[in-house]
C-alpha cells in the first residue's frame, strides 16, 4: 500500500462514472445471444457430447436403403396367328387392366409361392421388430389368429411399404420393388416375385387355354348328339309319309276341305230353302200365314242365303284385318283407305244378294199359295230330309279333313322345328370346332406376360448425412438453448450493470480480478481501484466519505472484510486517522488478514468496560489503528450490540477519528449488520462477481432500506477487466512499465559507454 501516497494525486480531476442507478424491470427480456456467450463453454460441451453420441451411432445403426427394382412387361396387344391381325384380347380398359394385374401380383398365391421359395433361406428382411411387435400385438387386439409364418411377414412388409407393386405410369410394365438396408436380399425378394409371377401366370394362361379347350371339346360332343338325335327323330316322323317335306299333301288336304266348305255352304242354304218351304207349305194349307211369319221366315231365308253367307263371312275378315291394321298402322296409310273402300264395296253387294235372296223368297211364297197339294208337300220333305242327310255327310267329311290336316300340319310343324334345331346345332358345332382350332394355334404364340428387366438397384437412400447434419442442427440448438437456460438459471452478479439496472442500486466501484491482469500489474490496478471507490464515495455523500461507514455483504464469502481492510488502509495512508472495527463478532477475520498478535483484546472488551486504549492496535506500517473482535469470545454479538450503551460507545470511539470503517457479519444471515447499520452514518454493500445472486443482493438492500439505514451503494468484487470502471488503465500501466524499463536500459548503457 506504499503506492497510495505516491499516487494519491491522481484521484483529483479524474472522471467519475455516472454512479446514479436507474432500475430497470425485472421482467426485461433476456439477452439470449449475451447468455449464451458467457455459457459458451457449457453450449460447446452439450454439443460435443450430443455430436458425440448421436454421429457414431447414427452410422452405425443406421444403414443406406437399396431400391431395388424389377418388372413385368404385360402386352396390350396379342397378334392372332389364325386369322394375321392384332386383337385386344378382350382387353377394352387397359389402365383397369394394368391395375388389376398389380393386384393378382399380390394375390395369397402368389405370395404363397413366394413365402415357399423364401422359406428356408433365413433374411433378416423378415426379422423387424415391427413385424414381430406392433403388428401381431394388433393382431392379438383384435382377437385374430397370430400366424407368424412366412406367407403373414410378407403381408406385413406390404402393409408397411417394404415390398410394393405398381403400375409404371405410360409404360407397359408393372413394377415389384423392395426398400431395405441389404441389397442382396432385396434382390431376393424382387427375383423371387419376378419368378413366381411368371410361373403362376403361364401355369394360369395353361390352365385358362386348357378349361376353354375342355369346355368347347365337351359342348363339341354335346351339339353332335343332339345333331344325330335330331336327324333320327325327322328320319322316324318322315317313315309314316315316305318323305320329311309335307307341304304338297298339306295344301291337297287344305284345297279338298274348302270345296268341301263351299259344298256345305251350298248345302246349307239349299236346307235353309227347303225348310222355308216346307214351312209354307205346311201353313198354306192351314190358312193364311201372319205377316210377322212371313217376315221371319223372309228374314230366315235371306240369312240363309249361301251368297249373303259367304259375304257375311268375308266382311267379317275384312273388318277384323282392317282393325288390326289400324292398331299398328297410321290413320293415313294407304291400305287403310283400300281396306275401307273393299269394306263399302262388299257391302253394297251384300244388299244386292239380300234383295235377290228376298225376290227369291217372294217367287217361292207366290208359287206355294196358287197351288198347294199333298204331292208338293211331301216332296218338299224329301228333298229336305235328302239335303240335312248330305248336310251330315259333309259335316262329317269336312271334320275327317280337318283332323288330318291338323295332324298333318302338326307333324310338319314337328319336323321343320327338329329341322332348324339341327341346322342351329350344326352351326354352333362349326363355330366351336373353329374355336378349338383357334386355341390350339394361338397356344404357340408369344404368351402376354413376360419379364422386362430383373431385379437392379435403381437409386440408393442413404439418410445418414441428412440424419448427421439435422442432428448437429438439433444439437446447436440444444446446446445453446441449455446454455441459455444455464445462464438464465444463474442470478449471480456477473456485471456492475446487473446490479445497477435490476436492483437499483448505486454502483461505487469495481475492484479487479488477480486473473484479468498480469501479476505484476495487479498491485497498481487495485491501488487504481481503490482511489476510485474512495472519490464515488466523496461524491455520493457530498460532504466527503462517511465519518463511520459499515461495510457489509449478503451473504459470506463476498469479500466484506478485505475491502473493508483495504478501504481502511488507503484511507490511511492517505494521511487520515482511520479506525478499522470488525464488527463480525461470530466470525472475525481482521485480525488474522493484517495478521495481529493472538493476544490482542477485542470489541467485546471494549463494550465490556476495559479501556479503548487497552485494545486498540495500531499497524505501524499504515497508521491504521484496528479495533479486532476476539475470536475465542463466546459473547452473543447481538444482544451484546443491543445494550444501550453499545451505542454510546462506539460514538464516544468515533470521535477520536476522522473515518470508522466496520466489518460486520452478512446482512442475510445475522441481524448484527443492521444494529451497526443504526450505529453508523451509512453502509456501503459488498458483492462478489459470479458469486453473489441478484436475488440475493436485493433482499440484503431492502433490508437495510427497512432498518432506515443509509446506502451508499455497492461495490462489485473480482470483476473482468472488461466489466471495470477503467478498461484501458492496465494498458496504461503495461506502458509505462515498458517505458521505465526502457529508460532504465538506455540509462545502463550510456553508464557502460562513459565508465
Amino acid at each position: 500500500m506504499n503506492e497510495l501516497e505516491k499516487n494519491e494525486d491522481q484521484v483529483i480531476g479524474r472522471d467519475i462514472v455516472n454512479i446514479e442507478a436507474q432500475q430497470e424491470s425485472s421482467e426485461e427480456t433476456p439477452n439470449v445471444i449475451a447468455g449464451i456467450a458467457r455459457r459458451w463453454h457449457i453450449a460447446l460441451l452439450v454439443f460435443f457430447v450430443i455430436c458425440a453420441l448421436s454421429l457414431p451411432a447414427i452410422f452405425l445403426l443406421v444403414k443406406p436403403f437399396y431400391n431395388v427394382e424389377g418388372a413385368v412387361k404385360i402386352a396390350p396387344v396379342m397378334s392372332d396367328i389364325l386369322k394375321n391381325e392384332q386383337d385386344k384380347g378382350g382387353i377394352f380398359n387397359y389402365e383397369v387392366f394394368m391395375n388389376t394385374q398389380a393386384a393378382l401380383f399380390t394375390s395369397d398365391q402368389v405370395l404363397q409361392r413366394v413365402a415357399d421359395d423364401l422359406h428356408d433361406k433365413n433374411l433378416k428382411f423378415f426379422q423387424r421388430d415391427s413385424f414381430d411387435l406392433e403388428s401381431r400385438v394388433k393382431q392379438k387386439l383384435k382377437g385374430e389368429t397370430i400366424d407368424p409364418d412366412m406367407l403373414w411377414l410378407i403381408k406385413q412388409a406390404i402393409l408397411k411399404k417394404y415390398i410394393a407393386v405398381n403400375p409404371i405410369e405410360n409404360t407397359e410394365l408393372i413394377g415389384i420393388y423392395v426398400k431395405y438396408e441389404k441389397e442382396g436380399e432385396a434382390k431376393q425378394i424382387v427375383e423371387s416375385f419376378l419368378r413366381n409371377v411368371m410361373i403362376l401366370g403361364q401355369t394360369n394362361s395353361i390352365e385358362d387355354e386348357d378349361t376353354s379347350l375342355s369346355i368347347l371339346d365337351s359342348e363339341r360332343k354335346d351339339l353332335e348328339g343332339k345333331i344325330k338325335s335330331a336327324s333320327q327323330s325327322i328320319l322316324k316322323l318322315a317313315e309314316e309319309y315316305g318323305t320329311d317335306t309335307l307341304t304338297g299333301r298339306q295344301e291337297m288336304m287344305i284345297q279338298r276341305i274348302t270345296a268341301l266348305q263351299a259344298e256345305l255352304i251350298r248345302t246349307q242354304s239349299e236346307r235353309g230353302s227347303a225348310e222355308i218351304e216346307v214351312s209354307l207349305l205346311e201353313r198354306s194349307e192351314k190358312g193364311i200365314i201372319p205377316p210377322y211369319e212371313l217376315l221371319k221366315m223372309r228374314q230366315q231365308y235371306v240369312n240363309a242365303d249361301a251368297s249373303v253367307l259367304t259375304f257375311v263371312s268375308n266382311i267379317a275378315e275384312l273388318e277384323q284385318k282392317m282393325f288390326l291394321d289400324q292398331l299398328t298402322l297410321t290413320p293415313v296409310h294407304p291400305d287403310i283407305n283400300k281396306f275401307k273402300d273393299l269394306l263399302e264395296v262388299m257391302r253394297k253387294r251384300l244388299e244386292e244378294l239380300k234383295e235377290e235372296a228376298s225376290k227369291k223368297f217372294d217367287e217361292l211364297l207366290a208359287s206355294a199359295t196358287d197351288f198347294i197339294g199333298d204331292s208338293d208337300l211331301n216332296q218338299a220333305r224329301m228333298k229336305l230330309e235328302h239335303i240335312s242327310g248330305t248336310e251330315k255327310l259333309l259335316k262329317e267329311e269336312i271334320a275327317k279333313e280337318d283332323h288330318e290336316s291338323i295332324k298333318l300340319g302338326q307333324m310338319q310343324l314337328e319336323i321343320e322345328s327338329l329341322q332348324e334345331e339341327k341346322e342351329l346345332y350344326t352351326k354352333n358345332h362349326e363355330l366351336v370346332i373353329q374355336r378349338i382350332r383357334e386355341l390350339q394355334i394361338n397356344q404357340k404364340r408369344p404368351a402376354r406376360m413376360s419379364i422386362h428387366y430383373n431385379a437392379q438397384t435403381e437409386s440408393v437412400t442413404d439418410n445418414r448425412i441428412k440424419y448427421s447434419f439435422a442432428v448437429m442442427f438439433a444439437g446447436f440448438f440444444f446446446s445453446a438453448w441449455i446454455a441459455f437456460m444455464r445462464d438464465k438459471a444463474d442470478k449471480r452478479l456477473r456485471i456492475p450493470e446487473d446490479a445497477a439496472k435490476r436492483i437499483g442500486i448505486r454502483i461505487i466501484g469495481t475492484t479487479t480480478s488477480m486473473y484479468a491482469v498480469k501479476s505484476s500489474l495487479l498491485p497498481e490496478q487495485i491501488i487504481d481501484d481503490y482511489q476510485t471507490i474512495r472519490a464515488n464515495l466523496e461524491l455520493i455523500n457530498g460532504h466527503g466519505i462517511p465519518h463511520m461507514l459499515v461495510v457489509t455483504s449478503p451473504s459470506m464469502g463476498e469479500g466484506k472484510t478485505t475491502f473493508s481492510v483495504n478501504l481502511a488502509t488507503s484511507l490511511a495512508e492517505a494521511g487520515k486517522k482511520v479506525l478499522l472495527i470488525d464488527g463480525d463478532l461470530r466470525k472475525p477475520d481482521v485480525a488474522r488478514i493484517l495478521n495481529l498478535p493472538r493476544e490482542t483484546k477485542g470489541i467485546q472488551d471494549v463494550l465490556s468496560g476495559i479501556p479503548f486504549e487497552h485494545a486498540v492496535y495500531a499497524v505501524t506500517e499504515s497508521g491504521l489503528d484496528v479495533l479486532a473482535a476476539d475470536f475465542y469470545d463466546n459473547t452473543d454479538g447481538y444482544e451484546l450490540l443491543a445494550l444501550p450503551q453499545t451505542a454510546e460507545r462506539i460514538n464516544s470511539i468515533s470521535n477520536k477519528y476522522d473515518h470508522v470503517i466496520i466489518d460486520t457479519p452478512p446482512v442475510l444471515s445475522f441481524p448484527d449488520a443492521l444494529m451497526w447499520a443504526k450505529i453508523a452514518d451509512a453502509v456501503v454493500l459488498t458483492s462478489f462477481s459470479g458469486q453473489t445472486t441478484l436475488p440475493d443482493l436485493k433482499e440484503a438492500n431492502e433490508r437495510l432500506l427497512q432498518a432506515n439505514a443509509k446506502v451508499l451503494g455497492c461495490v462489485v468484487s473480482s470483476v473482468e477487466a472488461e466489466n471495470r470502471y477503467y478498461q484501458r488503465s492496465s494498458a496504461y500501466y503495461a506502458q509505462s512499465a515498458r517505458a521505465r524499463r526502457a529508460r532504465k536500459k538506455a540509462l545502463l548503457s550510456f553508464g557502460k559507454q562513459n565508465g
